[in-house]
């Protein structure tokens, strides 16, 4: 199969994106539009994760509408509009643009909703005390409304990183511990 043009790419990623978006904003609020490119990246993870689902989604014994139907199956109960929009990309094989929709979608709402997605990961939950504290210094720093996009991963061991699409900040006791065992060495 040829591949495509870049600039068809790029255009056909922008289209998903501007259907996404506009498809999440006629159902509801900003914070539908946010949870819509969250599920979208969780999608994303999924499918990575999950190597029977990417494989099947990528087989080319399997017709386009199965593909399509794939999706809604393994992704019911997900946001109608998301599922939609996702299965219409494995129905014509371009499924592999999603990861890049998502990002485009994260870009057109820190641009139009005025609105950032801020990634705290941590190793254990944070308390609405922390929430608070973390979300009002992002908002300070980068000048926008922040939204906290929480995360728990326990091989952190204490700390919290810290991320949005462009910036990142490592506090977690593992990088400390091996920023340390470093300066010993020089």
């Amino acid at each position: 199969m040829p591949s495509k043009n870049r600039l068809i790419v790029k255009e056909q990623i922008a289209t998903y994106t501007d259907l996404l978006f506009q498809a999440a904003q006629n159902e509801g609020d900003a914070e539908y539009v946010l949870n819509v490119c969250s599920l979208a990246k969780d999608m994303v993870k999924a499918i990575r994760g999950n190597a029977d689902l990417e494989s099947a989604l990528k087989d080319p014994g399997y017709t386009p509408e199965q593909k399509a139907q794939i999706v809604r199956g393994v992704f019911e109960g997900v946001e109608p509009v998301l599922v939609s929009t996702v299965a219409v990309m494995a129905e014509r094989g371009e499924l592999s643009y999603l990861p890049r929709v998502t990002e485009q979608l994260e870009d057109r709402i820190a641009d139009e909703l005025g609105v950032i997605i801020v990634d705290a990961t941590t190793a254990v939950e944070l308390d609405d005390n922390l929430r608070d504290l973390i979300k009002k210094k992002a908002e300070t720093e980068l000048g926008k409304k922040a939204v906290l996009r929480e995360h728990v991963d326990k091989s952190l061991l204490g700390g919290i990183i810290l991320s949005t699409k462009d910036e990142r900040l490592d506090a977690s006791l593992l990088t400390q511990v091996e920023k340390t065992r470093e300066a010993l060495k020089h």
